[in-house]
């Protein structure tokens, strides 16, 4: 089972002005696997990834985001997404869009419209979202996904380090999602992450389905370990 990561490529920090307005940001992380709502989407091999995004104070934000993958005649995800988010009495919301873009197998191209939910206790912090696609991984009918987390800080003084757990479960739903008769699938998460010095970050974390070994999706749709360096600026 492949969990150890080993590299980060840095990316050049926004100069300072007043040529675009808001906050530019960036992360790019190399991990053992590019695990997908519990669905390994390189054939549970190694994935380099990274992005860009922009916000705006008003909530408005932009970004792009991409990613080694293994999709019938297909290298390379590239992600482009937008959207709203801002805070109302402690609740986080983002609501958005997301174009996943494959190069040379654009019938898997599609959309996704996400509503995300959060709320910080202090002590721990949960979330909720909800997304709808039309036409889901674009060869499906209408796709529905509903998930939720909980995140919890680990109190370890530790100079220059941050620990956190965190878990999640899901539950994903289209025609012809899996094989047989089955249209839907549960997927679940549970981690550590470790907050390193000068934006880097170690994500090591067990992933999986209740789908097993399912005809369609293969062997990337039971339970694994994932591993992954990070780095945000």
């Amino acid at each position: 089972v492949g969990l150890l990561a080993l590299t980060s490529v840095a990316v050049a920090e926004e100069e300072e002005g007043d040529w675009l307005p808001g906050e530019i940001s960036g992360n790019v992380a190399f991990y053992s696997d590019y695990s997908l709502r519990g669905v390994s989407q390189t054939n549970r091999n190694l994935a380099l990834q990274g992005g860009l995004d922009w916000a705006h104070d008003s909530g408005v934000y932009l970004g792009l985001w991409a990613s080694n993958v293994n999709i019938d005649d297909s290298s390379l995800e590239q992600d482009v997404y937008g959207g709203y988010a801002g805070e109302y009495a402690g609740v986080t919301y983002d609501l958005g869009a997301v174009f996943f873009y494959y190069p040379r197998a654009e019938e898997f191209n599609y959309w996704e419209f996400p509503l995300k939910l959060g709320y910080d206790f202090g002590v721990a912090s949960v979330n909720f979202s909800v997304l709808y696609s039309p036409e889901y991984y674009g060869v499906l009918d209408d796709g529905v996904v509903v998930s939720g987390g909980i995140g919890v800080p680990i109190p370890l003084e530790v100079p220059g380090m941050e620990f956190a757990f965190d878990a999640g479960v899901g539950y994903s739903n289209a025609n012809g999602l899996v094989n047989g008769n089955d249209d839907d699938y549960v997927d679940w998460t549970t981690g550590l992450t470790i907050g390193l010095p000068k934006g880097l970050g170690l994500d090591i974390r067990g992933v999986g389905t209740d789908a097993g070994d399912d005809d369609k999706l293969g062997d990337n749709a039971e339970a694994r370990f994932v591993g992954g360096l990070t780095y945000s600026f």
